[in-house]
């Protein structure tokens, strides 16, 4: 059963969501403050972690950056601020979604379906990059060339791979040998 950690310091907030993603066949922890989030993840290890942003002891922007730090819990922001501000501070941070409360529960399913396939891409660009050196190169150039992440630019491989039908490592190897044949 794939568990779900709310952070949220509204109780009502606490009880609806979680109800309704433990009827949904998500296991659900939560936490009424960012200290305890923090902890939870730790110890817990959640498969997603959805935040509030605006929580006593650790905000949900400072937890993000915990998380991101100090675990390998993937993370959704919710909130009552919708701004432009946020979004972009939250996408900095590395948050898979953010949504805009109120909530319910069937226009949060979707989403957390999509952040839980995200989280699993990216845990296995870490595994590819760990175990393929070629990969890892070739992502680091893309990450440099283009200005993006080490997500972005692991799909963007991934996409060139597939729409030119070869091997991930293959279009890794073309583009190594390509930039060392531009310097020679």
């Amino acid at each position: 059963m794939t568990k779900i950690l709310i952070a949220d310091d509204d109780r009502v907030v606490l009880l609806t969501l979680g109800e309704g993603l433990r009827e949904a066949g998500f296991e659900v922890i939560e936490a009424r403050d960012g200290l305890q989030a923090l902890e939870l993840c730790k110890s817990e290890a959640p498969e997603l972690a959805l935040l509030d942003i605006r929580m006593p002891g650790l905000d949900g922007l400072e937890l993000a950056r915990r998380l991101r730090d100090e675990t390998r819990v993937p993370f959704v922001f919710f909130s009552a601020y919708g701004d432009d501000d946020f979004v972009e501070r939250a996408v900095e941070i590395g948050a898979l979604g953010y949504l805009v409360k109120p909530l319910s529960i069937a226009s949060i399913l979707p989403m957390i379906r999509t952040a839980l396939a995200r989280a699993q891409d990216i845990s296995g660009l870490e595994g590819a990059l760990k175990s393929n050196r070629t990969i890892a190169t070739a992502v680091g150039m893309l990450m440099r060339t283009d200005g993006t992440d080490q997500a972005t630019a692991f799909e963007h491989l991934r996409q060139r791979a597939r729409s030119e039908r070869r091997k991930l490592e293959d279009v890794a190897r073309s583009m190594i040998d390509t930039k060392r044949d531009a310097r020679l």
